[in-house]
């Protein structure tokens, strides 16, 4: 029988604390995008109750933190509502359209006054069907989940400062779908805009009259056409924004038995080659403060285990042998090859990945572990599901818990157990049966189905 590792004594653990084809590619890259939607649908929502309540949309001593009347508390004469700002107009036809487009600059919420006032201004358009409620949804999740509240964020002079002396090329506004939006986050294009209050844009034009800088709204209507929602929504919404906004703690888990092998492209590639290529995709869309590892899984992989750790969990930015944890998954994800007739031992590796990063000391991250298998469980040894499910439920910590996402690549994957052992966790499975249904797999990412 595999062994799934043995869990330490939690509270003494806390007392411790002080060459693809480009359509591969494609696939891959939209792959990565939805799983990294699923990671952030998972967590859509408070740790605890206090989470919304813990950031005011009047917070930010200092940012021209809003106040006065209107629906979001915004001054009568306009000069705490948001304006975007750059070499020129902004092309975008809605506040959520800015939201999503990447090249967009923005604020800490809890701090900046422009900010809130777009995601403000955004949500009231999606609740006014003036623009896609999954598409502004899904920007907020990026946007927190990619940026965050990771350093350097800068204020809004320093971010009208920086546009002013180094100009970028203009970006196409709002990318449509969220593989760009993702990758953008991540190592894409250079800011060519920022969102800043009318106040704060009106100071720095006193102060530089000569900027090349301009302030312009999405069709260049006024705020009045712009309402926000109310400050109990907007409450919510920065909640929830500051719970994504925390470090991501992941453990994924790769399938490589011999199923894996199966060809899936008509140009031969298997679903191996797609999981490679959507693993080193996925390395480009975690922001440096994630922690990420990778450990493969089949039977017997390592001893009398089903699993091996090839890359330990890091942060994305720590050095590791003369290269970051970043470039070392992506070289590791490249080197995974599926064991010709190898099994699937899929509950002994979940346990084991489970107690793996409950016993991590990473008490203010989002633990998660992520299971991408194309199979069933085929160890003759296993636990078994019952028993692995008991323990899932019974070890969890309520005060840290670890959530674990399921994904099953191609219809031979057991919908029903990947199911029921992401719900076990209170994480949420999903099921991509051919590369065609990935834009089912992006909708249940977004309504966190």
């Amino acid at each position: 029988m595999t062994d799934p590792g043995r869990p330490r004594d939690r509270a003494a653990h806390r007392a411790e604390r002080s060459g693809p084809s480009s359509k591969l590619l494609l696939w891959a890259a939209l792959a990565m995008a939805a799983l990294l939607l699923l990671v952030a649908a998972i967590f859509w929502f408070p740790r605890n109750g206090d989470d919304a309540a813990s950031v005011s949309p009047t917070d930010g001593a200092g940012s021209g933190a809003a106040t006065g009347t209107g629906a979001s508390g915004e001054a009568n004469d306009d000069a705490q509502a948001p304006v975007v700002v750059g070499h020129a107009n902004t092309r975008a036809g809605t506040w959520s359209a800015v939201l999503a487009d990447p090249a967009v600059e923005l604020g800490r919420p809890s701090e900046d006054a422009g900010t809130r006032g777009l995601i403000s201004r955004a949500l009231w358009e999606a609740q006014d069907d003036r623009a896609n409620r999954s598409a502004t949804d899904e920007a907020l999740k990026l946007r927190a989940r990619t940026e965050g509240d990771a350093a350097p964020v800068l204020a809004a002079p320093e971010r009208l400062q920086q546009l002013a002396d180094h100009p970028s090329p203009e970006a196409p506004a709002s990318p449509e779908n969220a593989a760009v939006a993702a990758g953008a986050a991540s190592g894409g294009p250079q800011p060519n805009a920022t969102v800043v209050t009318r106040a704060q844009w009106d100071e720095y034009h006193s102060q530089h009259p000569d900027t090349p800088l301009v302030a312009s709204t999405p069709g260049d209507r006024p705020a009045a056409d712009s309402p926000a929602v109310d400050d109990d929504a907007l409450k919510q919404a920065l909640g929830q924004w500051a719970h994504l906004a925390e470090p991501f703690h992941a453990l994924v888990a790769i399938d490589v038995s011999g199923s894996m092998g199966a060809p899936v492209s008509p140009d031969g590639a298997t679903r191996m080659d797609l999981t490679k290529a959507a693993a080193t995709t996925a390395v480009t869309l975690f922001p440096e403060h994630d922690a990420l590892g990778v450990w493969a899984f089949g039977h017997r992989l390592d001893g009398d285990k089903d699993y091996r750790e090839i890359t330990p969990v890091r942060e994305m930015s720590a050095p590791v042998d003369g290269m970051t944890q970043r470039e070392r998954l992506a070289q590791d994800a490249q080197a995974l090859s599926y064991v010709p007739k190898g099994y699937t031992g899929l509950y002994d590796t979940t346990l084991a990945a489970f107690r793996k990063v409950l016993d991590d000391d990473a008490p203010d991250s989002l633990k998660t572990v992520i299971i991408l298998t194309d199979g069933i469980d085929q160890d003759p040894d296993s636990q078994g599901l019952d028993h692995l499910l008991t323990a899932l439920e019974s070890e969890q910590d309520p005060s840290n818990p670890v959530r674990i996402i399921t994904v099953g690549i191609s219809q031979d994957a057991d919908e029903d157990v990947l199911r029921r052992i992401s719900e076990a966790t209170g994480g949420t499975s999903h099921i991509a049966r051919a590369p065609e249904d990935i834009q089912e797999v992006f909708v249940q990412a977004l309504t966190g189905a």
